[in-house]
């Protein structure tokens, strides 16, 4: 966990799951061109920003240039920290992001404060099943994305004909899990509760899971954002009664 927290601004933005890719779902070229004219603030890319890009697989950069480069000089103008996600990762090696906060998987919940109170950010893809642990860990390996760009002509197409129709159905479902909000919140707190210590009040923040509600469990607020590629829409903080609130945009 990322231990120096951040301290959130009023009308810091934050955006999950966009899902963005140049070719079949363009979801952030325009929405970065209105940020690029908004006055300076943070912006929390909350993971999953774009549907495919690696950065030990040199056509996922090649394919995402034109929006990479817009992103490049957001970071110019902007604070922008980014939570790699299941579908980003490995970013630091990417020139466009020299200038970008970014926190891997293993670093995060990234740990955030406002009005005093902690604030713990992650993509939501952590403090899973075994199974997804090692999974996540093996699509990270250096060595093996390495191996694999060797055959990327033949891979590389079948991916992203996989990754366009999954999204296909996840917008037409515009759902990932049917679970009663209420207790899957109270699941997820009780998941970072075994993990680590989170005093009273404080929130939890996650993408990954498109539920776009929130709730309360064990005094904890749990946040869960929305389906950025479905709704096309961001949340900007705001305070009310001296607590984090998020306004759709």
């Amino acid at each position: 966990m990322h231990h120096n927290p951040i301290i959130i601004e009023k009308n810091a933005i934050f955006i999950a799951d966009s899902h963005h890719s140049s070719f079949y779902q363009n979801t952030l070229d325009s929405l970065f061109i209105e940020l690029l004219e908004s006055k300076k603030r943070q912006i929390f890319l909350m993971g999953d920003i774009f549907d495919f890009l690696v950065g030990l697989v040199p056509q996922s950069i090649k394919d995402n240039q034109s929006t990479l480069e817009l992103l490049e000089q957001l970071a110019l103008k902007h604070k922008v920290y980014y939570l790699e996600g299941n579908h980003d990762f490995l970013l630091k090696t990417i020139p466009y992001f020299k200038n970008i906060h970014c926190f891997p998987l293993n670093k995060q919940p990234v740990l955030c404060q406002f009005n005093n109170k902690n604030v713990y950010l992650a993509h939501g893809d952590i403090f899973l099943s075994w199974h997804y642990k090692l999974f996540s860990t093996i699509i990270r390996n250096p060595h093996l994305l390495t191996f694999l760009n060797l055959f990327s002509k033949i891979l590389y197409s079948k991916i992203i004909d996989f990754l366009k129709n999954k999204s296909i159905k996840k917008k037409r479902a515009n759902i990932y899990y049917s679970q009663d909000f209420a207790q899957f919140a109270q699941i997820r707190i009780k998941k970072y509760l075994r993990k680590m210590s989170i005093p009273s009040n404080s929130y939890i923040i996650e993408g990954h899971f498109h539920k776009g509600n929130l709730a309360k469990s064990q005094k904890i607020n749990y946040i869960s954002l929305p389906f950025f590629a479905c709704k096309k829409k961001y949340f900007i903080v705001k305070c009310a009664d001296n607590c984090l609130t998020l306004k759709e945009s």
